[in-house]
């Protein structure tokens, strides 16, 4: 019985530490990227597709895939509709993203964590966004897990307190946060529904993706962006 016990403690410690395993790449003040192994993911049967890592790719088409890409947030009240990266998230953090898909090999995905205070205020806070990315045979991946999520000021400031995050899960999930549905990327199925979370952007043809400037930063409405 006692064996049984430190068999199923054992499983345990190995599920719940794998996401933990990753390797810190590149950090400042607002943005950390890591390196994980892929059998390191819980549920990783759900990524079908080969990698094809490294993978050179530069930031300003990674912003023309990126930039335009809204989420909206339903809550008892009303549904918020916003930018899932603010304008200052965009050129400098995704080239940091751009030089890490360059230095991971085809056993890995990029975890990425970033925060950041666009509003700049005294009272305001600062907002966490994580995800996963990769690249394989159907395309560039980025598995959302926090968009925008509220993280205390004080938080904000220490790099060991905002990179405390919960695991990214490849399942799905549905919770208050989905990705507002466009033409240019596909949500990948999971268990036969839509991942809202998980995006796929062919390669095959990258002039199909355009930054558009933005004549607003975030709108609230009755109504999803759908």
């Amino acid at each position: 019985m006692k064996y049984l016990i430190y068999v199923l403690i054992l499983a345990l410690t190995f599920c719940a530490s794998g996401f933990k395993k990753k390797k810190l790449l590149i950090r400042d003040q607002r943005i950390a990227i890591y390196s994980l192994e892929k059998n390191q993911i819980r549920n990783n049967k759900y990524i079908e597709g080969k990698f094809i890592h490294p993978y050179t790719i530069s930031a300003e088409k990674l912003t023309d895939i990126f930039g335009n890409l809204r989420f909206t947030k339903t809550t008892r009240i009303n549904t918020f509709s916003d930018y899932i990266f603010h304008q200052e998230e965009l050129g400098e953090g995704l080239e940091d993203v751009a030089q890490a898909l360059e230095n991971i090999d085809d056993t890995q995905v990029l975890v990425v964590l970033k925060i950041t205070d666009h509003l700049k205020s005294v009272l305001s806070n600062f907002k966490r966004t994580t995800y996963f990315l990769w690249v394989d045979e159907f395309g560039l991946n980025i598995v959302f897990s926090e968009i925008q999520e509220d993280l205390a000021k004080e938080k904000g400031l220490n790099f060991y307190d905002w990179t405390q995050v919960d695991e990214i899960k490849l399942d799905f999930k549905p919770d208050e946060n989905q990705i507002a549905k466009e033409d240019y990327f596909t949500y990948k199925k999971v268990k036969g529904f839509n991942n809202r979370k998980w995006l796929i952007f062919s390669l095959e043809d990258l002039d199909r993706y355009r930054y558009k400037e933005r004549a607003f930063s975030n709108s609230s409405s009755n109504n999803n962006d759908e």
